[in-house]
């Protein structure tokens, strides 16, 4: 898989910079242990003196070398963004693959601009570079095309290129693989956050979002769809999980967020139990669909799920998003008072510090996305 050469550059970086902190440390140490035996030991100054010397042109040294290690990240696009700034969107199976150019044949067109039976991909339509590696002064990429050899199938979301070319949204996203058990790697949110569907419901779901973005009509079976996901109770999820637990906790995260994505209404009823629920994932998966209702109440939901110290503080980070989104500016008064007592606990997205989509632009608390909106609202 894809992911699977990511990591496998990411831990030969993070390896790199491990051995860096631990050559810098044994130097500092050796240095130290000389300074020790040269204060008791007058007789040995000279040698030892120019041993230490060696030995701190050597911590030099080391500092210059990792200095050069950089990571490289971007701003990774929300899957709104990357499917309203594709031009077509269709599956393909790829017939050559390499870091700069991947041709593929067309499987199977499903919205927007016909490509044409072959299509050449070589770069990215929406990422935006926010660091830059370098080992020694020579760049190490991440910002490759990661896709597997020939016959590996893939959605792709594309923008026409100059030359006749293509390209995707970014490095890691854009696409989504199709595993040899038919399962889809889909998105609805942003990669960081990737679910487990079937092609049948990515196929029904993503193209509907996608004419839905485009200012076209999508197949009324969308409407049944999130009904019936959304018709049961949410998913029960623990690290033990049962697997029919598992497929509807991705169904049902595919259901909430192609509602929020195409501004269907969620009964107000049906809505408040996933808002309820425990899981993180599923909160703002609610809180975002919640931003398309049509209730008279919703605004107000948004701000009551801000406030109530019950729920997940990421998910209340999405909530104030979806504030600013609707414009709810009757809340100002609200969110400004309630901004001395919101916590500034760190959150995150989930990525970790090798991730290069460690760059992507997120409020690191609550607090700062309240104060964010405020100053927005001046």
């Amino acid at each position: 898989m894809a992911e699977t050469r990511l990591q496998s550059n990411l831990k030969i970086a993070g390896d790199f910079f491990l051995a860096c902190l631990s050559s810098l440390a044994d130097l500092l140490l050796s240095a130290l242990r000389t300074v020790l035996y040269i204060t008791p030991n007058r007789g040995a100054r000279r040698p030892l003196e120019n041993l230490m010397l060696k030995r701190l042109t050597g911590v030099l040294v080391v500092l210059m070398f990792c200095s050069n290690l950089q990571a490289e990240t971007w701003d990774e696009p929300w899957h709104r963004d990357v499917v309203a700034k594709a031009e077509t969107f269709g599956l393909y199976e790829v017939v050559t693959a390499s870091p700069g150019r991947v041709v593929l044949k067309e499987v199977r067109h499903l919205a927007g601009a016909a490509t044409g039976p072959n299509v050449e991909v070589n770069g990215f339509y929406d990422s935006e570079i926010q660091s830059v590696s370098s080992v020694n002064g020579v760049r190490i990429s991440e910002s490759g095309l990661r896709f597997e050899g020939a016959g590996s199938r893939y959605y792709l979301f594309l923008k026409k290129a100059s030359g006749g070319t293509w390209r995707i949204a970014s490095p890691t996203t854009g696409f989504a693989a199709v595993r040899p058990d038919g399962k889809v790697v889909a998105t609805f949110r942003i990669s960081i956050h990737q679910a487990l569907v079937d092609s049948t419901t990515y196929e029904l779901t993503q193209t509907c979002i996608f004419r839905k973005l485009h200012g076209e009509d999508c197949s009324p079976d969308i409407s049944k769809y999130i009904l019936t996901q959304l018709s049961t109770e949410p998913a029960v999820m623990s690290a033990n999980a049962a697997p029919e637990q598992v497929d509807r906790f991705f169904t049902q995260h595919a259901a909430l967020e192609t509602a929020y994505m195409i501004g269907y209404a969620v009964d107000r009823d049906i809505l408040s139990k996933y808002l309820r629920d425990s899981v993180f994932h599923t909160q703002i998966s609610a809180v975002r669909a919640l931003r398309a209702s049509d209730s008279k109440e919703r605004n107000a939901m948004l701000m009551a799920f801000v406030i109530d110290d019950s729920r997940n503080l990421l998910a209340r980070v999405f909530a104030v998003l979806m504030i600013r989104e609707v414009g709810a500016t009757e809340l100002k008064d609200q969110v400004r008072a309630y901004i001395p007592n919101a916590p500034a606990t760190k959150v995150g997205l989930g990525m970790n510090i090798m991730d290069p989509r460690v760059g992507t632009k997120f409020p690191e608390t609550l607090k700062e996305a309240l104060q964010k909106l405020v100053d927005e609202w001046k």
